[in-house]
């Protein structure tokens, strides 16, 4: 056999070899081996927003129901972040207490709160805030207009004046203002509305501190397109010095707009002092289509307001 034909066929002999080896056996395990890295899902808790609430106004609210007899009693701790599993109404904080009703005209009627009942706090069902029977302190009094009621001796009340008692010229007058205060704000985004007069759908006047009168009011204007409807609504705070004629000055403005499906307003339930020294502030009704909520406005020391507080959205 010639010297190439033995060269060819170790070459071919070769890698057929190679292929036959038995494959090496794995090493036995050691401690010293690296670890074996496994992936796992983190669980990611909520964040859950803290609640602004100022404490000195007592550890819950009451809300007029369906009737003068009955409260809504909102636990202001609760917000739309508090996850369902942590929502416990504490029947203690509430049970036979004596509470102070007001209203928009002032307050100070005394009531008995009977026990805690209902509530229900399921995200894909109703939200709903517990409620409570409320009794006259004697049977001759009458809480016929209350609003909101407060653990006895945690708030005063301040009185609103309302546009809709004021005498015609008054009343018009106020309307002016108000409208001039709304319609002179820089900064006037929405576009959608620009050049449709506003419409003042409320308004209250009051005195928040010695020598300063102001108004809040709710401003309307709307777009009535026949497939798509719309609506702005500016809750504005305005003050001035007592007596003057001088105009407001903007020292609160808040805008909401949209459809009647997805619009929130605002609705003035009562002007409370809160504390020692007293913190002035208006509870607010926040209404949506499915959902409602209660909010603080305070009055600051240099005399702009803010949003203090605002609670857990309810509906179904």
């Amino acid at each position: 056999m010639s010297a190439r034909v033995v060269i060819a066929c170790m070459m071919v002999l070769v890698p057929l070899s190679a292929c036959e080896r038995k494959p090496r056996a794995a090493p036995a395990e050691t401690t010293s081996s690296a670890p074996e890295t496994v992936a796992t899902a983190q669980t990611v808790k909520p964040v859950i927003a803290p609640s602004t609430w100022d404490t000195s106004a007592g550890p819950v609210m009451f809300v007029r129901g369906n009737s003068p007899g009955e409260a809504y009693v909102i636990f202001p701790a609760i917000t739309d972040s508090t996850p369902a599993a942590d929502v416990h109404f504490d029947s203690t904080l509430s049970r036979n207490a004596t509470i102070e009703l007001f209203q928009h005209s002032g307050g100070g009627d005394v009531a008995h709160l009977g026990a805690l009942g209902g509530g229900e706090w399921d995200a894909n069902q109703c939200i709903e805030w517990p409620a409570a029977k409320v009794q006259a302190r004697t049977s001759g009094d009458s809480m016929p207009g209350w609003t909101v009621g407060f653990l006895k001796g945690r708030a005063k009340a301040l009185p609103l004046d309302t546009i809709e008692t004021m005498a015609h010229a008054d009343s018009a007058k106020l309307a002016a203002d108000v409208t001039r205060l709304v319609s002179t704000v820089p900064n006037d985004t929405a576009r959608t509305f620009r050049g449709i007069p506003f419409s003042v759908r409320t308004a209250y006047r009051f005195t928040p501190a010695p020598g300063v009168e102001a108004v809040v009011a709710d401003v309307v204007r709307k777009l009535n397109q026949e497939a798509n409807p719309l609506e702005e609504h500016t809750l504005v705070v305005g003050e001035r010095p007592a007596g003057s004629s001088a105009p407001y000055r903007l020292a609160y403005r808040e805008v909401t707009a949209g459809s009647d499906e997805t619009l929130e307003s605002s609705d003035v339930l009562a002007a409370v002092a809160i504390g020692s020294p007293p913190h002035i502030d208006l509870v607010l009704a926040r209404d949506g289509y499915e959902s409602n909520a209660y909010a603080l406005l305070e009055r600051q020391p240099d005399g702009k307001w803010r949003r203090r507080w605002m609670s857990a959205h309810t509906g179904c």
